[in-house]
């Protein structure tokens, strides 16, 4: 299976809300910045808590990708983290993600994002058209 296979492999379990099959495509040992700039995660244990915080509430999940490239053992998406949240609040987010394997399994994970994007949708604002733009492709 390519690496990029492994993340779309990735985006479908969270959609089915199955973090254990997110969890087998990582290395025991993954180093995840959830939030580049913020300390990241480092092992399984880590990483679930925060997917088991994050998901809580979720629905209707349209993680989806926009644009990738697969270079050895690295794959970068672009695309838009897109779901409802536990206030039924959509949320759409314009985001790139880099994905580093190593023995099959993704190693490092950074995701780079504007957490003041969250936020807008979060309380209900509305998205600047160039925002809008972003999220409206394919």
């Amino acid at each position: 299976m390519s690496n990029y296979r492994q993340v779309e492999g990735i985006i479908d379990a969270w959609r089915r809300k199955d973090i254990d099959a997110v969890l087998n495509h990582v290395d025991e040992d993954v180093e995840y910045h959830y939030l580049v700039g913020v300390q990241p995660l480092r092992g399984k244990d880590e990483m679930r808590a925060l997917l088991e915080k994050f998901g809580a509430g979720q629905s209707e999940i349209r993680w989806r990708i926009v644009n990738a490239v697969e270079n050895g053992d690295m794959v970068m998406v672009e695309g838009v983290d897109d779901y409802v949240d536990a206030r039924g609040r959509r949320i759409q987010t314009p985001y790139m993600g880099v994905f580093e394997f190593e023995n099959g399994k993704v190693r490092r994970w950074r995701d780079y994002l504007d957490p003041a994007l969250v936020k807008k949708d979060k309380a209900g604002e509305a998205q600047a058209e160039w925002v809008k733009a972003l999220i409206g492709r394919a």
